[in-house]
């Protein structure tokens, strides 16, 4: 109630109360816009993530898709960086299904009450940001349309990079979620040798980002090393 809100607002180590507020999925060509592919046609090398791990705020992960195979269509062999079979603390492959992850997909939690336990994919966006930001090379991929279908060879822009998913959206995105699944990325960082590299959340946020608690997170992951790639919306 408002007046139990007003109550908690005041009690010793409460920095803030704000009401709940649902967000929604967003996305755009974000790789034409950092000159991806004008990189990647200079063929570069040791530029493809190695070594970086990246941590995914979205709808959760189609787990048996190729982009995020342990072994890549180039024949890229991922390194884990807790050591092959062993998956983030506490997540979803440690606890409940190591089947979920490889050496790639090092993690991945559900933070969405409604969509119990199971950070599969329950969407196909989360898989679409996951596998543009770090997939893996996949040749011949099929794009099946009503009257046709087409092939193309596809890639993230680091397709050698570690993925950890956090399932953190269902019919909306919860702020609760959001900012849980925050407070995750930072354990989850200090739990890997070298951290995670960035934060990719392709979500809508709120107006003011010096009192909302998501954008305080994000501050947070800032501080704690983490670059946070967040979109600016679909308009």
């Amino acid at each position: 109630t408002a007046e139990e809100a007003k109550a908690m607002r005041n009690m010793p180590g409460v920095a803030a109360v704000q009401r709940e507020r649902m967000e929604r999925l967003t996305t755009d060509a974000g790789p034409t816009w950092i000159d991806a592919p004008a990189i990647w046609n200079n063929k570069p090398s040791g530029t493809q993530g190695e070594g970086v791990v990246i941590a995914v705020l979205d709808t959760g992960i189609n787990s048996d898709h190729p982009s995020f195979a342990d072994v890549g269509g180039d024949g890229y062999d991922h390194d884990n960086p807790l050591g092959s079979g062993n998956y983030l603390p506490g997540s979803y492959c440690d606890v409940t299904d190591p089947g979920f992850c490889n050496d790639k997909l090092i993690g991945a939690w559900d933070f969405v009450a409604s969509d119990g336990t199971n950070p599969e994919d329950n969407d196909g966006h989360g898989s679409h940001t996951a596998g543009t930001a770090a997939g893996n090379v996949v040749d011949n991929a099929e794009l099946v349309a009503p009257t046709t279908s087409a092939f193309f060879n596809i890639s993230g822009v680091a397709p050698h990079a570690n993925v950890i998913a956090y399932d953190v959206c269902d019919a909306g995105c919860p702020g609760a979620s959001l900012v849980a699944a925050i407070n995750q990325v930072l354990i989850d960082a200090g739990n890997l040798p070298d951290g995670i590299a960035a934060l990719n959340y392709s979500i809508s946020g709120g107006g003011n980002p010096y009192n909302d608690t998501v954008e305080l997170g994000f501050l947070a992951a800032v501080q704690a090393g983490i670059y946070v790639a967040a979109s600016a919306g679909n308009a």
